[in-house]
């Protein structure tokens, strides 16, 4: 007590004062840091919105969503209203009244919303100036925009309409097209808009001379597979055909084609192709794996350009398991490399034990001469040399010949690459031999193959397959092992052995048969960006009187989509079969 009363009498009251006042605003600053701190602490962790729904709701959600861990100051609070009310307003609702708060822990950001009135499309002006005026493509997409007079303004049909305008223009050859008018106007009080397009498109450019950026002796091919000629109305969907042709020919390792847009004048705009020649010599080598054939080994080897027309060299070489191959074909290109051709080939194929107790090989030699018709089907006639020793259980190996004239067609469609998710396929042929000309037997051999594919919502896939196939023939057991019908496998009826379904002799041998029929259907679900779900049923038979059963296997699996393909891997039951029991199979690549 002694010293604190030295201490007052040694200092004044002034003094005194003003040392307490210093103290409490050491402890308010303090307080404030301190509470600042905790403040810091806080993020927002979660929303709600009240008042919406639909496509207003999930709008306002995605701004929303971007606040998620920010810390919950004034000015976010302000924010956030703002951003809400541009969100409404982009959908057609521009007088909304928004609240924004925070809950008392200051963790979740709640939102109020009352909508108000809806603003509607009074008027579309579309006025098109220039060559364009009188074009039905523009005139067609103009009528089929997502613009209808009455609708509630929406902003991105609105900005999704200019951009396909302009992305049709460019399309079609438009490329002085100007916008001397592009305006939204609203009126708040009448709760309307006009929306008002003046499009001066000038002229619609051509197709110019073919520029080639480098010598090549392929330029003849370059210019004969030009989908278009000079003077041509331009249309860009020609310039990705005649990229995608030219890729498709033996000769280049690269391909560019591109409208040189910079140097257009006189209503024509020149094409510009770049190309990379393949070496002399390419090598390939690949794998992959089936539970029919089990693992394999591709190796190709090939010379893309031996003379100067451009003839071609290809060989083949596969391994597996249970079958080997090799193929050597040499190639005339005639007008196109890739449709127009004449073409001589050479083979071996060995099948060991691919079936229970079967043993093939085969020796093959043939011409074909092959072109596309007016209606984009590959037409090929060939005329096949083949002689083949097999044996079939414990029979003893029989050695056949056949020398078969024969033609087939074929076309596919398909969009998506190596995983298309819209596609169809056709393979028809026909082929006979006469026991009289350098064949075993008379024989008449028939056969249709086709495959559907279409995706729809953008997560379901339908694909359906067919393969139906007949022989004229006196005895199926004076037919060459190759060309006899059966069922089952990976590719025909899954939950059944490859090449299982079929007629059987006195001594239980699959002996094959006349006729063919299979069918698939098959649904997918893409449940992930790489992955999708499958169900399916195939049936079919193979037979020689239709006394056989009509096999039918079902089941499940999933799809691994890769850069080369899917990969399939599926569980299937054999529902016919009297043991029921499963498969388990394993394919790579596209179903078309």
């Amino acid at each position: 007590m002694r010293v604190i009363k030295q201490f007052f009498v040694r200092y004044k009251s002034k003094d005194i004062y003003l040392f307490i006042k210093f103290l409490r605003c050491i402890c308010v600053v303090s307080a404030l840091i301190a509470t600042n701190s905790y403040a810091a602490e806080k993020v927002i962790e979660d929303y709600e919105i009240k008042g919406l729904s639909g496509d207003l709701e999930n709008n306002v959600a995605l701004y929303l969503k971007q606040l998620i861990g920010e810390k919950p100051t004034r000015t976010l609070r302000r924010y956030a209203q703002k951003q809400v009310q541009n969100s409404i307003k982009a959908l057609g609702y521009y007088s909304p009244t928004v609240e924004v708060i925070y809950d008392k822990d200051d963790s979740e950001l709640i939102v109020k919303v009352e909508r108000g009135p809806a603003t509607r499309i009074e008027a579309i002006n579309i006025t098109l100036n220039g060559d364009g005026q009188n074009d039905t493509q523009l005139q067609a997409l103009i009528k089929n925009t997502n613009l209808k007079q009455g609708d509630v303004l929406n902003h991105g049909r609105y900005d999704s309409a200019h951009k396909k305008i302009e992305s049709m223009l460019l399309e079609l050859g438009y490329f002085d097209a100007k916008w001397p008018a592009r305006k939204l106007e609203v009126s708040l009080n009448k709760n309307s808009a006009v929306i008002t397009f003046v499009i001066d498109t000038g002229v619609r450019y051509q197709f110019g001379d073919i520029k080639i950026a480098s010598n090549t002796p392929a330029e003849k091919y370059i210019r004969s597979l030009a989908p278009f000629t000079q003077g041509q109305p331009y249309k860009s969907t020609h310039i990705a055909d005649y990229n995608l042709d030219l890729s498709s020919t033996p000769y280049f390792a690269s391909v560019r084609v591109y409208a040189d847009i910079a140097a257009r004048k006189n209503s024509q705009v020149p094409i510009k192709v770049d190309v990379l020649h393949k070496p002399a010599n390419s090598y390939e080598i690949g794998g992959g794996f089936s539970t029919d054939l089990g693992p394999k080994v591709r190796f190709k080897w090939s010379k893309p350009w031996i003379t100067e027309d451009g003839h071609y060299l290809e060989t083949n070489l596969n391994v597996a398991q249970k079958q080997q191959d090799i193929s050597m074909a040499y190639t005339i290109p005639v007008d196109d490399p890739n449709d127009d051709l004449w073409r001589f080939s050479a083979g071996y194929k060995l099948e060991d034990e691919l079936t229970n107790d079967t043993y093939s090989e085969i020796l093959t030699g043939q011409i074909q001469r092959q072109w596309l018709t007016e209606n984009k089907w590959v037409r090929t006639a060939f005329l096949r040399r083949d002689q083949e020793t097999y044996r079939i259980g414990d029979e003893e190996e029989e050695s056949t010949e056949m020398l078969m004239p024969g033609i087939s067609y074929a076309r596919k469609k398909s969009k998506g690459g190596t995983t298309p998710y819209w596609g169809e396929q056709w393979l028809i042929s026909a082929e006979f031999g006469l026991d009289d000309v350098l064949s075993s037997t008379n024989l008449i051999r028939v056969q249709m193959q086709h495959a559907w594919l279409r995706t729809y919502l953008e997560k379901h896939l339908v694909f359906l397959k067919a393969n139906v196939g007949a022989m004229l023939v006196d005895d199926i057991e004076n037919v060459p092992y190759s060309l006899r019908f059966y069922a089952g496998g990976d590719q025909s009826v899954r939950g059944f052995a490859y090449q299982s379904i079929s007629p059987e002799n006195d001594d239980g041998d699959l002996i094959g048969g006349k006729y063919l029929l299979t069918s698939t259907i098959e649904y997918n679900y893409q449940f992930a960006q790489n992955w999708r779900a499958a169900l399916f049923v195939d049936g079919g038979t193979a037979t020689n009187d239709f006394s056989d059963d009509f096999e039918v296997g079902a089941g499940f699996g999933f799809r691994y989509l890769t850069p080369v393909g899917p990969v399939r891997i599926d569980h299937a039951w054999g529902l016919t079969k009297e043991s029921k029991s499963t498969r388990l199979s394993i394919t790579i690549g596209p179903e078309i």
